[in-house]
């Protein structure tokens, strides 16, 4: 059995150029072409930091699409959580299904949007019947005053906005700073050392919202390996974290999701 590294941006690699995206589900349905993988087995561990990664680059986009690609990195967030979770005996249902289902979906409207795309600009190439060309070589002159500069001036405003929205800058996605791999590794030697480590006091000490993110998925992996407990003594109170039963060997522990194990 092999187990293949987790995806990861190295944090000394120069920016990357990504190109614009038309929504979450063009950004995701992108990744799961690049790395090649089949839409109906996502690893959802290895795809969730990619897509977490391009998002750190979109800071400055505007804020209802900026909504919508927060609102999928949430929702991948959850389905890594639940693929890293043990599921109870019996429960046949894949949490990924849903997630499937509307990718295939937008993937059918992209590729019909592409062929009417197409048929478009050919009918633009054909001229219509009952035009007659004038090919002769008679030069048309015109007089300047029947010329309107104010509108060959819009026209031409129009046509370099158009060109700006079909031709939008490339974003610049900053190397990840933060890895699941890494906080297990911390979080395993600060519990191992302290014996009781509080979480929510340890994670108010975190400033940015992208490692408190990654501190809590590297808590729910290392519970589900049994590196620590976690223990809540009563509704919203604290959970404190312990040693666990096991003992990982964290120098050499690779971070994957459950369907990535061939």
């Amino acid at each position: 059995m092999t187990v293949p590294d987790t995806a990861q941006v190295e944090s000394s690699g120069p920016p990357v150029r990504l190109p614009a995206f038309s929504g979450p589900l063009d950004l995701l349905l992108h990744l799961i072409q690049k790395n090649e993988v089949s839409i109906y087995d996502i690893p959802i561990a290895s795809i969730c930091d990619q897509f977490h990664a391009h998002l750190a680059a979109m800071q400055e986009i505007d804020l209802q699409i900026a909504g919508e690609f927060l609102w999928m990195a949430a929702w991948l967030l959850q389905l890594k959580s639940k693929m890293l979770l043990p599921r109870p005996t019996g429960d046949e249902e894949d949490p990924r299904a849903e997630l499937v289902e509307r990718l295939l979906e937008y993937r059918r409207v992209k590729e019909v949007a592409g062929i009417l795309s197409e048929m478009h600009v050919v009918r633009r190439c054909v001229w219509p019947t009952g035009i007659g060309l004038d090919l002769t070589d008679t030069p048309v002159e015109l007089e300047w005053e029947d010329v309107d500069l104010d509108l060959i001036a819009r026209t031409y405003l129009d046509v370099m906005q158009r060109f700006a929205d079909a031709h939008p800058p490339p974003l610049t996605v900053l190397p990840l700073r933060f890895t699941v791999e890494q906080k297990i590794r911390e979080l395993y030697r600060e519990v191992h050392a302290k014996g009781l480590v509080p979480l929510m006091r340890h994670l108010r000490t975190r400033s940015e919202t992208e490692e408190v993110v990654t501190v809590v998925v590297a808590v729910l992996e290392l519970a589900r390996l049994g590196g620590v407990h976690a223990e809540q003594r009563q509704p919203f109170a604290e959970i404190y974290l312990r040693p666990g039963d096991m003992d990982i060997d964290i120098e050499k522990l690779r971070v994957i999701a459950p369907s990535e194990v061939t």
